[in-house]
């Protein structure tokens, strides 16, 4: 297939993904549910984003950067997101180098 007709399947599955994980993260109140999810969630669309861009033919050394950038943000993403177990609030820092230790809505300590 040519990347003019990946790139569709790319983009409506990104939308796809973008309403589930809407709907989970940040609509759901079961902050334990998130915990398990979270994790094969973000690896998961992180492999899924790697398939997708050499699919559509990038190769060689611009990949292996690609997958380097991918591996950090997953990493970061972990590491960034909390949930809070007494109101369910979806937290994610916005400074990636240090952990949410409260929630923002009720103030709670997070896990």
């Amino acid at each position: 297939m040519s990347p003019d007709e990946i790139f569709p399947i790319f983009f409506g599955t990104w939308v796809i993904l973008g309403i589930i994980s809407f709907a989970i993260f940040f609509l759901g109140k079961n902050a334990e549910l998130k915990r398990k999810l979270w994790p094969p969630f973000v690896i998961g669309t992180g492999v899924l984003f790697i398939g997708f861009i050499y699919a559509m033919g990038l190769q060689g050394q611009a990949l292996y950067i690609m997958v380097l950038a991918v591996i950090l943000i997953t990493f970061l993403n972990l590491r960034s997101a909390k949930f809070c177990d007494a109101c369910g609030k979806t937290i994610i820092s916005q400074n990636f180098l240090i952990k949410p230790k409260f929630c923002s809505k009720c103030g709670e300590k997070l896990q």
